[in-house]
């Protein structure tokens, strides 16, 4: 129990940052190519992407690990 806990605590974490990041990153370029709001919500949609990406793989991998027990 406590290992399957751990492994998909960083979840949460991960989501988070990916989203942050995403936004951060799209705003910078915003700045530098003047194309305010554009890219700072493409970078935003990207984040939210690569969150549900992780979870999908996660939840993947859990159903493949639940078949073999």
């Amino acid at each position: 129990m406590l290992q399957a806990t751990s492994r998909y605590s960083y979840l949460g974490l991960f989501f988070g940052i990916a989203v942050v990041l995403g936004f951060f990153g799209g705003r910078w370029l915003d700045r530098r190519w003047h194309t305010d709001p554009w890219l700072s919500m493409a970078g935003l949609l990207v984040g939210v992407a690569a969150g549900f990406r992780e979870l999908y793989r996660l939840s993947k991998r859990a159903l493949e690990d639940e078949k073999k027990s």
